[in-house]
């Protein structure tokens, strides 16, 4: 637990000891300076020892239970946090086009978008890692077991482009690329393996949308990161493109912020405010400011603000005081861009 109620455990904890010395000095200086009040107090433990246990036991049980509760509420938040880092790794943002709403399944853009995206970044020292991806769910089956799995993510990336990213080992240990893989050929994590029984030289069946295609598993590589913690087939981007027929396209670009799978996390909101800037258009967002920046939707937002709470308190308080700014500001822009804001 880092804080309670909003106040950091280590300020907490200190204020506690220098309230506990205090208490702790005045009964001594009390109990030196008036020995007929402490022999009063004490006399009462021996006469009346069933209620004393009572009291003491009391005390002890009514501290358990407060502790196992946070100590619950701790082990709950760290058990999502450990599952999050390690499904995600070192990926921090994944972008995805937006969904058309009459399209069914994942939306794929072009691949030169990643391109122009990577050069207009080139020089961004808070990104150590882009790379095109193409992530999609099918069901799959074993050949030789007989065992299938109805949710088995293929992911489809380019290998070349996977620096600031956790490399690959197979299960053995060693380091692996998917540089080396023959035409059909895949690898699959750890859980993809035990769920189908899959080992190297198995031929596994993928059911498309539009047919099926069969694949020889190359190795089994350690779950997490680009790999997840599903049950996942990977393979390179050329292969995921023909596989799905979209060529030169992609469905998503994955990024790795500088810094290791945890502190990384910590630059997510500039890159991410960066990210929105350069996908924003100025036209729109100037647009946009000149129907809200007005005094009626102003103190509407002030009322909303009221209402909310955490994070998205604090974004509608920077939408409202960003659309008095001049201009387009970049933080207008990344609110604005924001899902949870524009619902609310």
């Amino acid at each position: 637990m880092q804080e309670l109620f909003g106040v950091s455990m280590n300020l907490l904890m200190v204020i506690m000891l220098a309230i506990f010395v205090v208490i702790t000095g005045t009964v001594a200086f009390m109990a030196w300076r008036n020995r007929v009040m402490l022999k009063l107090g004490l006399r009462n433990i021996p006469r009346r020892r069933a209620q004393t246990i009572l009291i003491v036991v009391g005390s002890m049980l009514s501290a358990v239970i407060i502790a196992a509760a946070f100590g619950t509420g701790d082990t709950i938040s760290f058990s999502i946090r450990s599952t999050t880092i390690d499904s995600l790794g070192t990926i921090d943002e994944i972008l995805t086009p937006t969904r058309a709403s009459n399209q069914f399944g994942p939306v794929y853009m072009p691949r030169s978008e990643f391109d122009q995206l990577q050069a207009e970044l080139a020089d961004y020292d808070a990104i150590d890692g882009m790379a095109p991806y193409i992530g999609e769910t099918v069901p799959s089956l074993n050949l030789r077991t007989s065992l299938s799995e109805g949710q088995t993510r293929i992911v489809a990336t380019e290998p070349s482009l996977l620096q600031g990213f956790d490399e690959f080992r197979l299960v053995s240990g060693e380091p692996f690329s998917l540089t080396g893989l023959p035409e059909g050929g895949i690898v699959v994590n750890q859980k993809a393996a035990e769920e189908l029984d899959a080992q190297v030289g198995d031929t596994i069946r993928l059911f498309l949308v539009d047919g099926t295609i069969e694949a020889q598993v190359q190795g089994v590589i350690l779950d997490g990161g680009i790999a997840g913690i599903d049950p996942t087939v990977l393979m390179t981007l050329e292969s995921g493109q023909a596989m799905f027929d979209k060529p030169d396209q992609i469905n998503s670009i994955i990024v790795s912020n500088r810094g290791d799978k945890i502190t990384g996390a910590k630059l997510s909101e500039e890159v991410a405010t960066r990210l929105r800037v350069i996908f924003a258009d100025p036209q729109i967002a100037e647009e946009l400011k000149l129907l809200l920046n007005k005094p009626d939707i102003l103190s509407l937002l002030e009322q909303r603000e009221t209402d909310l709470s955490g994070n998205l308190q604090a974004d509608v308080k920077v939408l409202r005081e960003e659309l008095q700014q001049p201009g387009v500001t970049e933080g207008l822009i990344r609110v604005l861009a924001d899902n949870n804001v524009r619902t609310e």
